[in-house]
């Protein structure tokens, strides 16, 4: 039988050890060519297709590849300047042509814990609750982040639970990506699916900061039983309601009852169960497009 914890797309990120390239060294002053050339030597902490993660200093990691995104860097900028949450500093991101690709760098500390998803069966039910507490409190902080332009911060393509394996946008207005949910309704509704769904209307008009992708994967807790959010990829402004969705879509929830709960997601019972009726647009029907539109 799988693990409960086993995600077999994923593979498990790699304890590291020093010493590391670049040890004693002022990371302010580190240049772009000194991290790239300490790659190579730099312990591999993650690796699956396109994407690496290595440890080039006690203090420092590198996220680079052809499917890392600048926007990723964007958004953890902005959410360490507007709000407490505890996540990783970003030192530097830029990007860079590479074999006809666009490899992006993105170079931020490193955090010092556990993954929520190596521990969790070990926690007692008063740590998991205290987490639940934490990540409730930064959803808040991320809901308190409103934006009228619909995506990442800095525009990008949005990328997800609800916008297949190939990503969508950029969405350039709310009527834009109101008019790519209705185009994945109606692209159900070809198929039988959800046909007495209403088109979208006015469900995007208060976005907010989402993570949208709130796994125990991406949660380190620390030795002060701190939680620290990790893999801002997905992260951008949606509706309210998309966190939610997300959770309970990918079956995430059984981890986050209680921030769940404080969340009060029962408010959004009616959107969430409107999305999560569409989710044959997002997987299977992916690139299909309606009849009308072929």
């Amino acid at each position: 039988m799988m693990d409960e914890f086993d995600l077999p797309a994923l593979r498990p990120p790699t304890k590291t050890t020093g010493p590391f390239p670049l040890d004693g060294q002022d990371v302010s002053t580190l240049s772009r060519a000194q991290i790239k050339q300490a790659l190579g030597k730099g312990a591999t902490v993650y690796h699956n297709c396109s994407t690496r993660i290595a440890r080039i200093h006690e203090d420092v990691i590198v996220k680079y590849g052809a499917d890392v995104n600048i926007w990723e860097a964007n958004n953890m900028k902005y959410v360490k300047e507007h709000t407490t949450i505890r996540l990783p500093k970003v030192i530097d991101a830029w990007e860079e042509i590479d074999d006809e690709q666009t490899i992006c760098y993105i170079v931020m500390d490193y955090i010092e814990g556990e993954l929520l998803s190596e521990i969790w069966s070990e926690l007692t039910e008063e740590t998991r609750y205290d987490i639940n507490c934490q990540l409730s409190d930064f959803v808040h902080q991320l809901q308190s982040l409103k934006m009228d332009s619909p995506g990442p911060i800095g525009g990008g393509i949005s990328n997800g639970a609800f916008f297949t394996d190939y990503g969508a946008g950029p969405f350039e207005s709310k009527d834009a990506i109101e008019a790519y949910f209705n185009e994945r309704l109606l692209v159900c509704q070809d198929f039988g699916i959800a046909t007495t769904q209403p088109p979208f209307h006015g469900q995007f008009e208060h976005l907010v900061m989402c993570h949208m992708d709130l796994h125990i994967r991406n949660i380190i807790l620390d030795d002060e039983g701190k939680i620290w959010l990790i893999d801002w990829t997905f992260a951008g402004m949606y509706p309210p309601y998309f966190e939610m969705a997300v959770l309970v879509r990918q079956g995430w929830a059984q981890y986050f009852q209680d921030a769940l709960r404080l969340l009060k997601y029962e408010q959004y019972n009616e959107e969430i169960a409107r999305l999560i009726a569409i989710g044959f647009a997002f997987t299977t029907g992916a690139l299909c497009k309606p009849r009308g539109l072929n």
